[in-house]
């Protein structure tokens, strides 16, 4: 099916107005990285960068290694901890670009139409600034693309083996990011075996996947090592299974990723695809078997948001090439997006803590901490152990001074170099939640500001066993 062109508005193929929007947009993208502090879950993933290693019972070792590289640019601080998540968002979108370009060379704004679409998302413009394994999944995912489409030119037969090479190289790069990748790859096994252009009888193809699977050593030693357990992990989510609740899951999953896309974005890389199953089916191939995993998933159990990303590099590319007129979806999605930054900036909405995502995982942790330490010190204990690893990273990060923090958590194992400690007496601090008119035992509570977020139980243990943290 061709594509629809040709009678778009010139207004959204000039250049100026993209790098003008696209200056505004990450320069917002940076302001949010330096101003919001950091988050439990980075807070966990600059542990793992502390103990390098070649894998984590969460996820491979990429993430780690990406915060490692920018804390040891700009310490560690917040935007330390996100720099090189930030700068590989960048090169994810040069990518994209490019790959729009390959797959539809008619198609001269192609690259910029897939540009706005990408960046209209609000996983893309928001999800993308914490320091996660989205981050280096996008951006391999995305190389991995732009090499296929590459491989797949009519012609130059020679000329293909590099880019098969590169193709699996990225791929490989992103199973070392996080174990969803390996969905993309069965989506182009598939491709590769069962398409009319009988790829399976040529070398390159199986070249790309001998490269993907050298890439994917280490995070498949570290397994070997530890009995599986990342993929068991992952694997034993099937395990919890709900099948009376498929309503619920099916809901949360649709409403959630037409949010996250946007729905206007949303509607048009889903037509997008559609469209591309005459001419450019690769993409349908390589979406295909992931949409199916996610909602067979959702049958019987929660899919959350950031599991979803593999699918975005196929859907916007289609999207940019056969989703028609974008610029009605684009204003929503900037709108969308600069809203949020808005609000994450100057708080002009007066939100509770529990429907405000940003100030619920970012605000207060300084202040408890000092309230911890004055806790500590007033019991005279120089040890407080921690349940919960979120709980417990965030502390280790903001470093409670005079005291050793100790992780009760059994994921802690998986970190060689902590030392497993017997220790008494303890400081136990648990999360309450929102229970902050509790009477049982002691609390503290996290502030952002006057506002209380967040309840913290906390109890004098005579002893307590777990692994050394901080």
């Amino acid at each position: 099916m061709p594509s629809t062109g040709g009678n778009r508005c010139t207004f959204w193929r000039g250049p100026r107005l993209l790098y003008g929007a696209l200056g505004l947009l990450w320069l917002l993208h940076l302001l949010l990285a330096i101003r919001i502090p950091l988050v439990p879950d980075e807070a966990y993933y600059w542990l793992w960068s502390r103990h390098m290693q070649w894998g984590y019972l969460d996820h491979p070792f990429m993430v780690a290694l990406w915060v490692r590289g920018g804390t040891a640019l700009w310490g560690d601080t917040a935007f330390g901890v996100r720099f090189v998540g930030l700068v590989g968002f960048g090169v994810a979108n040069l990518f994209i670009f490019l790959t729009a370009q390959q797959f539809f060379p008619e198609e001269k704004s192609a690259g910029r139409r897939a540009i706005w679409l990408f960046n209209a998302t609000l996983m893309a413009s928001i999800g993308l600034i914490p320091a996660t394994p989205d981050a280096p999944l996008c951006l391999f995912l995305s190389m991995s693309l732009w090499a296929l489409a590459h491989a797949l030119r009519v012609g130059q037969p020679q000329s293909r083996w590099g880019w098969w090479v590169l193709c699996g190289i990225c791929l490989g790069l992103a199973m070392d990011s996080k174990y969803t990748a390996v969905l993309w790859g069965l989506g182009l096994a598939g491709y590769i075996l069962f398409s009319q252009r009988g790829l399976w009888r040529m070398a390159g193809p199986w070249v790309a996947g001998c490269a993907a699977c050298v890439m994917t050593v280490p995070t498949l030693y570290w397994n070997l090592k530890h009995h599986w357990a990342g993929l068991l992990k992952q694997g034993g989510r099937t395990m919890q299974w709900h099948p009376e609740r498929a309503g619920q899951f099916l809901g949360e999953f649709f409403l959630g990723q037409a949010a996250l896309l946007t729905p206007w974005v949303a509607g048009v890389c889903m037509l997008g695809l559609w469209r591309a199953r005459s001419r450019q089916n690769v993409l349908l191939w390589l979406a295909l078997p992931m949409m199916a995993v996610f909602l067979c998933h959702a049958l019987g159990d929660r899919v959350q948001a950031n599991w979803v990303w593999v699918l975005y590099p196929p859907l916007i590319v289609a999207g940019a090439g056969y989703g028609g007129h974008i610029k009605g979806a684009v204003l929503m999605g900037m709108a969308s997006s600069f809203l949020i930054y808005s609000q994450a900036l100057t708080g002009f909405m007066a939100l509770p803590a529990s429907m405000n995502p940003i100030t619920r995982l970012s605000a207060g942790w300084g202040r408890l901490t000092a309230d911890i330490i004055a806790q500590a010190q007033q019991k005279t204990i120089s040890t407080i152990a921690v349940r919960d690893y979120a709980l417990a990273s965030i502390l280790a990060f903001y470093h409670p001074r005079g005291l050793q923090i100790i992780g009760l958590d059994s994921r802690w194992a998986y970190i060689e170099q902590l030392p497993r400690m017997n220790v008494q007496p303890v400081l136990l601090i648990e999360d309450a939640h929102y229970a902050f008119a509790q009477t049982r035992g002691e609390q503290i509570t996290r502030y952002s500001g006057s506002q209380r977020v967040r309840a913290y139980r906390i109890e004098l243990k005579s002893k307590s066993t777990g692994w050394q943290i901080r």
